[in-house]
């Protein structure tokens, strides 16, 4: 540990029953296969055999790899579309310059030491020349039909020190067989392609979307994970698989109590890879990916068995996974990726940080930008550990403490477990500071595993410790270190009134805008008081900073926000129903996304289209629409949509369509460009054609139309 520390003594084992003193004498725990809970074990003897449960040496590897890039590259980026449908034709797939070596470039920028290629989305178009399908590059212009989208990731990666990692859907609407036996032989020659073409790989991906369930008559996952084995036996298998479990959410977000021990509560006898029984058994907990607790004391209670299953965070630095040009000016703000970054790698999990390419087969200024951002306040942050200057180090059974020559100040603080010999242990901990003779506390956590980061205001003093408060066994840390982060502008906060006024406002710096959708650059307008945006738009700002204010992004510190026409005038013509109050239908229009319109939802609620039509008070030339969700939810969202027009509120023209892609796990709101603008528009009409979880209602928190 830094300081000096002493490897700390255990505190007084806790009470244990014979058959769990009997498993921990046969050796490690740490092996492939799950670990047995000997019948009749109380509650303290599960929590201790808990506490014995270590990762698998590639489990291991994975988890230090901390942040790696997922790239999102495919039929998708040519069509714009999230999901394809597997009729897309090949010909469609046609980067002009693809370089995999920019990619790289960037990616080493911002700190990440991997990269996850989708090479083979839903719609079933590969990325290399597959024997398996004539949906792929080889019947593409890319190369002119002699590429392979992968050979050249794979090439760059060994070329910048990237480990390479491969995605693989097993969800394939482009194969006809998809649902048989005979897809699995496809998916398995797929697999054999990508698992001995490529290199050494670190990390397979298979998503979870609408993947073939564990049956051996129709798809047998045994088989999957044994040919990953025999191939590639150093690479962890993700998602669906034995190796990393989804966090459960595409949002960056990691859970209070992040645990990597978890446990199985059906039997399970043997190695997931190749016991059916044990790979159900994960399967089952599997499918409570998204609950908030997975391992905690009360989690473990009647457990058949354990086992390692470490957390990995997936999040797009767009709302889309695939590049659409609408969403350049969307990416996400530094602030926002270093929520993401400190939330998983600080919280026990790894950062899957989604970055698509464009058509041209470069990934986009703007997140190259952020990204490069990213890496230079990381390497600020880290650049000095804090506790490597301290006088004094003291070890406690249950506490580290290190005292300092002169005051020091941090806001940062890291506790790392020594998973690989001990396994994740602790529960709760506490972090104090010496000031003034006494120790106060100054931040608090829950579960530490392989790294927990907190992040707290700046604080000073003659010394701190960590003060473990409860816990499964002797805590075992591997690292404490203080660290001061540089200070960071946080963007720009944009709102508009009722009276089509914007005001921005920010906690320091030089505030500049646009608003017309333009990047917001040092030379853009100065932003000195509210201005009247009644017809809508895009504004964007920035806060620079003044001569040695701080940190800030290359590009300022940006934020955007999308307005539409102003909603003053508007009423509702019609809906087909409304709970009323706050969930009445002109809460879809009141400029707060805290209330929405809800159809009337009951027992006998019919079911969809459900529709809301609103009276704009005057024509106007329409573009598009953005669709919010309800903040406290997924009830009603809307997934399947049209949205209409109308000069007079009678005849009515359709002028968008389709899926609101992802809105699940990404409940970001969706703004939908029309192909060709419409005018005279006086009325508009939302028809929910098909509600998220095939519920028989609809919501909508604001609408917003966009005006030319």
């Amino acid at each position: 540990m830094n300081g000096g520390h002493a490897p700390l003594r255990g505190p007084r084992p806790v009470a244990r029953s014979l058959a769990v003193v009997a498993a921990l004498a046969h050796g490690s725990l740490s092996a492939q296969a799950p670990v047995p809970v000997p019948a009749g074990s109380d509650a303290a003897a599960v929590a201790a055999l808990a506490a014995t449960v270590r990762p698998s040496a590639r489990q291991l590897a994975w988890q230090r790899s901390g942040c790696n890039a997922f790239v999102h590259f495919g039929m998708n980026t040519f069509t714009d579309r999230e999901w394809g449908d597997g009729t897309e034709d090949p010909r469609t797939f046609a980067p002009a310059g693809l370089d995999a070596g920019q990619w790289v470039a960037a990616f080493r920028a911002a700190g990440m030491r991997g990269l996850v290629l989708t090479c083979k989305h839903h719609d079933g178009f590969c990325l290399w020349p597959s024997a398996s399908t004539e949906h792929d590059v080889a019947n593409s212009p890319f190369r002119g039909g002699r590429g392979d989208v992968v050979a050249e990731v794979a090439a760059a990666c060994r070329a910048g020190g990237l480990l390479f990692g491969v995605y693989l859907s097993p969800w394939d609407r482009n194969a006809r067989s998809f649902g048989s036996k005979a897809y699995e032989a496809l998916f398995l020659q797929q697999l054999r392609e990508l698992c001995t073409g490529y290199g050494p790989l670190f990390e397979v991906w298979f998503d979870g979307a609408h993947c073939p369930a564990d049956d051996p008559a129709v798809f047998d996952w045994q088989a999957v994970f044994a040919l990953v084995r025999e191939l590639q036996p150093d690479a962890a298998i993700a998602i669906t698989g034995p190796d990393v479990r989804w966090v459960g959410n595409e949002a960056g977000r990691t859970r209070a109590e992040e645990w990597s021990a978890l446990p199985l509560h059906q039997p399970a006898p043997g190695p997931f890879a190749t016991d059916r029984q044990s790979w159900r058994a994960l399967w089952a907990l599997r499918e409570r990916n998204q609950d908030q607790d997975l391992g905690s004391r009360a989690r473990l209670a009647g457990a058949a068995a354990l086992c390692w299953w470490p957390a990995e965070t997936d999040v797009s630095i767009r709302p889309g996974w695939f590049h659409h040009p609408h969403e350049d000016g969307r990416v996400k703000s530094l602030p926002e990726l270093l929520d993401c970054w400190f939330g998983a790698v600080g919280g026990n999990a790894v950062l899957l940080l989604n970055v698509p390419p464009a058509r041209t087969g470069r990934l986009a200024d703007p997140d190259v930008a952020v990204l490069a951002d990213l890496g230079r306040y990381l390497e600020a942050t880290f650049g000095q550990d804090l506790a490597a200057g301290a006088r004094e180090a003291r070890s406690y059974p249950r506490a580290g403490e290190l005292y300092f020559a002169q005051p020091v100040t941090a806001d940062l603080f890291e506790l790392a477990e020594d998973v690989a010999g001990s396994g994740q242990r602790i529960e709760t901990f506490r972090v104090e500071v010496l000031q003034n003779g006494g120790w106060r506390e100054c931040a608090r956590g829950t579960t530490v595993g392989l790294r927990r980061l907190l992040r707290t205001e700046p604080v000073t003093g003659d010394g701190f410790r960590w003060w473990v408060e409860r816990c499964r066994a002797a805590p075992r840390l591997e690292r404490f270190g203080l660290y001061r982060r540089p200070l960071l502008l946080a963007p720009p906060r944009i709102r508009r009134d009722r009276d089509g006024l914007v005001a921005i406002a920010g906690d320091g710096g030089e505030l500049r805008f646009t608003c017309d959708g333009a990047p917001v650059t040092a030379a853009s307008p100065r932003y000195t008081g509210p201005f009247a945006l009644p017809g809508g738009g895009t504004v964007r700002a920035a806060a620079f900073p003044a001569p040695g204010g701080g940190f800030a992004p290359a590009g300022g510190s940006r934020a955007a926000a999308v307005f539409g026409l102003l909603p003053r005038e508007w009423r509702v013509l019609s809906c087909s129903s409304e709970q009323g109050g706050a969930e009445g239908a002109a809460s879809a229009f009141d400029g707060d996304p805290a209330t929405h319109w809800h159809s009337r939802w009951s027992p006998d609620s019919p079911g969809p289209p459900h529709h809301l039509a609103i009276d704009l008070g005057r024509a106007a030339t329409v573009r598009g629409f953005v669709y919010t969700m309800r903040a406290d939810g997924d009830n009603g969202t809307i997934a399947d949509y049209e949205f209409h027009g109308s000069a007079d509120g009678e005849r009515w023209q359709r002028l968008a369509a389709g899926t609101f892609g992802n809105v699940a796990a990404n409940p970001v709101p969706q703004v939908v460009e029309f192909a060709r603008p419409a005018g005279g528009v006086r009325y508009v009409k939302l028809v929910a054609l098909r509600e998220l979880r095939g519920r028989p209602w609809a919501s909508c928190a604001e609408l917003e139309v966009l005006g030319r």
